[in-house]
């Protein structure tokens, strides 16, 4: 059980295409969804990746308010 939720908590790092394909929207959505800060996101030295852990985690708490 620790384990399972062990890699619960592992970032599953994705780019920007496969959040896109995911999620079924377009760069300019997803562009913002960042902006709004409504997603998680790191970028280093321009590259963004998206932790889908914690997006699926953000997506699933406002989907039950």
């Amino acid at each position: 059980m620790a384990k399972e939720r062990q890699k619960q908590c592992e970032p599953l790092l994705i780019d920007t295409e496969e959040m896109c394909a995911r999620f079924g929207i377009t760069k300019p959505t997803l562009q913002k969804w960042r902006d709004r800060k409504e997603i998680p996101f790191i970028q280093i030295d321009g590259v963004i990746r998206y932790d889908l852990n914690k997006i699926l985690q953000v997506k699933e708490t406002k989907r039950n308010r």
